[in-house]
């Protein structure tokens, strides 16, 4: 949890509490619906890594400095909310040559159904 203060500090950035508790979940153990994909656990790398696909894609850069991509698939998608303080944010994702995100649903309940559900890869 430490990490997590520290970076909220450093990126001016307020996690909502559902996501601390999922994160502290994941570091006990990571849900079987989440094998293969990578889960926050570097700001920088992550949304990195996402800023790397959108210019593969030459998709317009739409992640701002808000924007935490916390779960990432096999490189070709993630998913991201914006740490501004709203206690459940929308949770958006991008798949490779998409070139636009995609609301998905509200965080709460993307993290109650999503680590279950059957990817499609």
């Amino acid at each position: 949890m430490k990490k997590l203060d520290a970076l909220e500090k450093e990126g001016h950035l307020i996690f909502p509490s559902i996501y601390k508790a999922f994160y502290l979940e994941c570091l006990k153990a990571v849900p079987k619906g989440l094998v293969g994909t990578d889960l926050y656990y570097n700001r920088k790398e992550l949304n990195q890594w996402a800023l790397e696909l959108l210019e593969e894609d030459d998709a317009e850069i739409f992640l701002t400095e808000k924007d935490v991509v916390f779960m990432m698939h096999q490189g070709y998608m993630f998913w991201y909310f914006k740490a501004d303080g709203a206690k459940n944010p929308n949770v958006y994702s991008y798949r490779e040559m998409s070139l636009k995100p995609t609301l998905v649903t509200d965080l709460k309940t993307f993290l109650s159904e999503y680590p279950n559900e059957k990817k499609d890869n």
